[in-house]
């Protein structure tokens, strides 16, 4: 299941300039495409981009430079800034790039010493093949469920099942809990049929919840004024993840959202 988020200037059609983000949940492989000139608004596009990728932790990162004009190559030093950040964090990241071999940047990186840190390839397929090599993401458990109020129940086992597994006891229980919340969203909200996936990350869970509707999570306003009853209060299950995750967000998919947060031992 894929999913795509876009980052591009008003104006801009999505096809010309501009950032997009594809991120695929079951081989946890996301890939930045970098369109148009380089200059400072599209380094700022991809330096938002490229920080909320690494925040969800992905199994690896495909930067997609085939389509960005930088003919200075003034983007050489960004590029292999995102390759160590990745490769410092636990797990580490892979990370490759495509993009043509005569061009400026491509020049500019070698001559940087880029190939250790950041392998470059002709095109996507290279790149994809590249990450691939690293091996399958096995430490990742995904469960199918229709939108029914068992579901939750099933979706909190399934982390039960992982921290077991793994040996992970203490995020057992925020973890549990945040997948319950975000199992619940998904069947009050969405109605469709969801999938559940829990992967290890070091020591770490990063808990993701795809269906098949749209609309993105808002965090409601809590008001002064107290609910009437204990069944008028709303918006209390995106508080809770937010308290017992170390980071949460969403992403479009091609087939509706794909909501994640990573729970940290305290």
């Amino acid at each position: 299941m894929g999913s795509r988020h876009t980052l591009v200037r008003p104006g801009d059609r999505d096809d010309a300039a501009g950032v997009v983000v594809t991120a695929d949940a079951d081989t946890a492989v996301t890939v930045v495409t970098v369109r148009g000139i380089w200059g400072n608004a599209l380094r700022s596009d991809a330096f938002v981009a490229v920080r909320k990728v690494l925040g969800e932790h992905p199994a690896a990162l495909i930067l997609d430079l085939c389509d960005c004009q930088d003919r200075h190559a003034a983007g050489a030093s960004t590029w292999l800034t995102v390759s160590r950040v990745a490769a410092a964090m636990q797990p580490p990241v892979r990370v490759a790039a495509c993009l043509s071999p005569r061009t400026a940047l491509n020049g500019r990186l070698v001559r940087m010493g880029g190939s250790y840190f950041l392998p470059v390839f002709g095109d996507r397929a290279g790149a994809e093949a590249a990450v691939a090599a690293g091996g399958p993401v096995t430490d990742r458990l995904r469960l199918s469920l229709p939108p029914h109020p068992d579901a939750p129940a099933l979706a909190r086992n399934l982390v039960t099942d992982a921290c077991g597994a793994w040996g992970l006891p203490e995020v057992l229980y925020p973890a549990r809990l945040v997948m319950s919340e975000l199992a619940s969203n998904a069947v009050e909200h969405a109605r469709t049929p969801i999938a559940v996936i829990v992967t290890r990350r070091s020591a770490a869970l990063h808990l993701m919840v795809c269906d098949g509707d749209p609309r993105m999570p808002v965090m409601i306003d809590q008001t002064d004024e107290p609910p009437s009853s204990l069944w008028d209060t709303r918006g209390q299950g995106l508080r809770i993840v937010q308290a017992a995750s170390a980071a949460w967000g969403a992403l479009p998919t091609r087939e509706g959202k794909m909501v994640w947060a990573t729970v940290c031992p305290r």
